[in-house]
């Protein structure tokens, strides 16, 4: 067989540019005036090699094998394409390691949940049906054009196709198997390929199988961690709740317009509970959150989350009995290695390390979990000394599912905006608001529940949520790329202390402490230096400096996120 005089179907190698290419349309970066045209005339070209290396190789086959191998090719390069527009579209992220992680960390409970909320949805149905008609056009087209060469005959056009050839090949040599020298290299020889979403994708895949290593070494931390650990405190217990996806814009704890929030409202002006006004997360996601607010490295401090040992390790060293009650993983999805904020909890040499207790199942509602609680308490107990974590499905979505039907205050007419919306997106924002008004009576049903002992209750969510309360756009999404205003829905969090009675006649210069710090600006991934500030604790990880209740605290100029970018 003569490769040279093969040939192949226009329309079926268009196909494939136009597969690929239909993400990078969606993911222009329109910082410059250049950026666009560089980006889409250098995948157009890239992609052309790609797709002209696989009908050619695809030529030198039998007819059907040919047809068999472009179908198969093509429905994998549609499920990659769709999937990659469904997201840009719905949620303005892509594919790369923190959506593969939240792939991997979904369970069944929130799969079906997301594909009712979002993939039985009109804008789905839009881009199914674009893709659908893309085939069929291919299939018209195809039976109508005739085959072109592999190889054009013409010499110009040859050597302009084997010029672009040999270029496009050569960016595969910024495929390597290390993610930092990847980057470098493509910043040396200033290569178009840091515009193209394969070569981003690649690098996720490396920074992903990173996270592996991250669980050996944080498993090395708490093996090898041999300082003694001194705790002052010796009675109070410490309940720390983590909630999931609150928007404090959304909640007239803060500046929200709604009353989702009686209960806690009331114990505010009470004086019991304090309101930190300017506290936000390091990331948008529970996972990365999780991991950056166990540790006491914090984000700027040059080191790795899982290069010192987590707080709860900490803590039980201290004599503390510790708990974790989780309704979102628990039970068969405590055996994933990967998965919402529990992952690396399950890695060999960590987990057994972390809690003396912690539930072995989850419920449909959060206030489930904490009668559950309630009812095995005087088992898991100590009598004092207890530092027990609820983490809470919060307002989670889809929001509808996160409240039972006595708890739907608000409705459809309930939603003002500025916005345009319609009537299904104003009931996203009611249940998203009727989950935050259940959110409030669950929360504030675990402060009662240790309102009579000596304690301190600390509530804030690992992260915040978008729900069209500036633009037609609800969730989260790529923090590195989207606008200012985006990081404040999606990463302003509530942030509160709880003191009961007998511990504000108790530590009552503690208390004036917390009072003095609510005006502080803060982020999470500090958490652990308030907490051995409260305690007490005496470890060579604690840093006065960055505790914000105390009056050494220095707030960072600028409060440096996850993703390598500022907050303020």
């Amino acid at each position: 067989m003569n490769f040279t005089s093969n040939k192949i179907n226009p329309a079926v190698w268009g196909t494939y540019i136009v597969l690929l290419m239909l993400p990078e349309l969606l993911m222009l970066n329109t910082k410059t005036w250049w950026d666009a045209p560089v980006a889409i005339v250098f995948n157009i070209l890239f992609y052309g090699v790609f797709a002209w290396l696989l009908c050619g190789l695809a030529s030198l086959t039998g007819r059907r094998t040919e047809r068999a191998l472009h179908v198969a090719l093509q429905a994998v390069m549609a499920a990659y394409s769709l999937s990659n527009v469904f997201m840009l579209v719905m949620f303005n992220r892509h594919w790369d390691a923190y959506s593969w992680q939240f792939l991997c960390e979904t369970n069944g409970r929130e799969s079906s949940e997301f594909v009712s909320s979002y993939v039985l949805s009109l804008p789905t149905l839009v881009i199914l049906a674009v893709y659908v008609a893309l085939f069929v056009a291919e299939v018209r087209v195809g039976r109508r054009v005739k085959g072109w060469r592999l190889f054009p005959k013409r010499r110009l056009w040859a050597v302009a196709a084997g010029f672009t050839g040999v270029v496009m090949v050569g960016q595969t040599v910024f495929f390597g198997p290390d993610v930092q020298a990847n980057y470098d290299r493509v910043a040396k020889y200033r290569s178009p390929i840091k515009r193209n979403a394969m070569w981003n994708i690649w690098q996720s895949a490396l920074t992903y199988a990173g996270f592996r290593d991250e669980f050996a070494r944080c498993a090395r931390s708490l093996q090898t961690y041999k300082e003694k650990v001194w705790c002052s405190e010796r009675e109070a217990d410490f309940v720390m709740i983590v909630g999931e996806s609150f928007n404090r814009h959304m909640s007239n704890l803060y500046d929200g317009k709604y009353d989702t929030n009686p209960r806690l409202k009331a114990l505010s002006k009470q004086g019991s509970l304090f309101l930190f006004n300017d506290v936000v997360a390091s990331d948008n996601g529970t996972t990365q959150n999780f991991k950056q607010f166990l540790s006491p490295v914090a984000v700027g401090d040059g080191r790795s989350w899982c290069d010192a040992p987590l707080f709860p390790f900490l803590l039980r060293r201290c004599g503390y009995n510790v708990v974790f009650y989780s309704n979102q993983y628990a039970g068969m999805e405590m055996d994933k290695e990967f998965n919402a904020s529990m992952g690396f909890f399950n890695a060999p040499g960590i987990g057994p390390y972390l809690f003396d207790h912690h539930n072995t199942c989850t419920y449909k509602y959060d206030m489930q979990l904490v009668d559950a609680y309630r009812a095995n308490r005087h088992d898991i107990e100590a009598p004092k000394r207890n530092f027990i974590i609820f983490h809470l499905y919060g307002q989670h979505t889809a929001y509808g599912e996160r409240h039972p039907a006595d708890f739907a205050k608000f409705s459809v007419r309930s939603v003002k905006s500025k916005l345009r919306l319609s009537d299904e997106q104003r009931g996203v924002v009611a249940d998203y608001l009727n989950a935050t008004l259940y959110n409030d009576y669950v929360v504030d049903s675990i402060i009662r529940m240790f309102s009579d002992r000596n304690a301190v209750v600390l509530y804030f969510s690992d992260h915040g949520e978008e729900v069209y309360d500036f633009r037609l756009q609800q969730g989260r999404t790529d923090l590195m790329t989207d606008v200012p205003r985006a990081l404040h829905s999606q990463l302003d969090i509530p942030f509160m202390i709880y003191v009961s009675p007998r511990y504000a006649a108790t530590h009552p210069q503690q208390v004036e402490r917390i009072k003095r710090s609510i005006d502080r600006p803060f982020m999470t991934d500090n958490l652990p230096q308030v907490i051995f500030d409260l305690l007490g604790v005496r470890t060579s990880y604690y840093r006065p400096a960055n505790s914000v209740i105390n009056d050494e605290y220095r707030p960072q100029k600028q409060r440096m996120l996850q993703v390598g970018r500022e907050y303020n």
